[in-house]
């Protein structure tokens, strides 16, 4: 679902978002055989309203075996404000070229809606789509 090439719109209700709630996401690629990447992008639907936050972390970690994993980028990104626009967000992250068999993608989820939000204090929903890995 996440690698399907089926991209969603920003109606998170179509079946093309997978949601967690109170976990982060982490889903692991297998490439079949060890395959060069530079790159990594998610997509993440945000809705405000309905408590659909963006992510706060994006990681990207490599494994030859599928067990033992090395990190090779990560960004952290702030709390959303009021006036951030709800929609689709992309997040790239470029490294330097790595082969790798399995591919981890981690996208950490809101853990704490902000003061301003009717929600304040729960858990945010994150939805994300597709993982592109070039």
């Amino acid at each position: 679902m996440l690698v399907d090439g089926l991209q969603g719109n920003s109606n998170y209700k179509t079946g093309r978002w997978i949601a967690f709630y109170g976990n982060d996401m982490e889903a692991v690629v297998d490439m079949q055989q060890p395959t060069e990447i530079s790159s990594a992008e998610i997509a993440v639907c945000v809705e405000k309203g309905d408590w659909i936050f963006d992510a706060r972390g994006f990681a990207v970690e490599i494994s030859e075996d599928g067990n033992n994993y090395t990190r090779v980028a990560a960004e952290n990104y702030p709390a959303m404000k009021k006036e951030d626009r709800n929609g689709i967000f992309n997040h790239k992250l470029t490294f330097e070229p790595v082969k790798a068999r399995y591919v981890k993608v981690i996208a950490n989820s809101e853990r704490q809606i902000p003061e301003w939000h009717g929600g304040k204090g729960n858990l945010g929903f994150l939805f994300v789509d597709e993982i592109v890995l070039n």
